[in-house]
C-alpha cells in the first residue's frame, strides 16, 4: 500500500483512487501484490506506475507498519509505504480505477473505505505533523 501525497499551504493532501465498480467501487490508496522477484520498495514502485502513471517523487517512506487481512480464507499482509511528490502531478489512472482525488488529511478519513486504511493514514499522518513541527 502506497499513500501518495504533496504539500499545499503547509498541509499534506493525499491522493485517493476509486475502484471500478467490479473491484468494489470504494476510494483508497495505492495497493497490489509483491511479484516473486520483488522487493518491497520495488513493488511499491511499479504499482504506483501503474496506477498512477507517477513515476517522478521526492521521496518514499516505509512507515514501518504492517498489517493483516484474510480475502477468500487466503492471509496476506500488507506493508504500508508513502511517496512524496512535489506538486500535485497529472495522474493517468489504470482500468482498475475511475477516478482520483487529492484531499485533505480529515476529506480522505471521511472517504477511505477500509478501516485498516483510515489506521495507516492517520499513522502517516501524524508522522508528517511531528516532522513538520522539527
Amino acid at each position: 500500500m502506497v499513500f501518495i501525497y504533496h504539500w499545499e499551504e503547509s498541509e499534506p493532501k493525499y491522493l485517493l483512487l476509486k475502484r471500478n465498480r467490479k473491484l468494489g467501487g470504494y476510494w483508497q490508496p495505492v495497493t497490489g501484490f509483491i511479484e516473486e522477484t520483488e522487493k518491497n520498495r520495488e513493488a511499491a514502485l511499479r504499482e504506483t506506475s501503474e496506477e498512477t502513471g507517477l513515476e517522478i517523487y521526492e521521496r518514499l517512506i516505509d512507515l514501518n507498519h504492517v498489517f493483516c487481512f484474510e480475502m477468500q480464507g487466503i492471509p496476506y499482509s500488507v506493508a504500508v509505504l508513502a511517496m512524496e511528490v512535489a506538486d500535485p502531478p497529472a495522474i493517468s489512472i489504470s482500468s482498475e480505477h475511475t477516478d482520483h482525488q487529492w484531499l485533505s488529511y480529515q476529506e480522505a478519513r471521511r472517504t477511505l473505505y477500509w478501516v485498516n486504511n483510515v489506521a495507516c493514514l492517520d499513522r502517516l499522518h501524524n508522522q508528517l505533523m511531528a516532522k513538520k513541527k522539527d
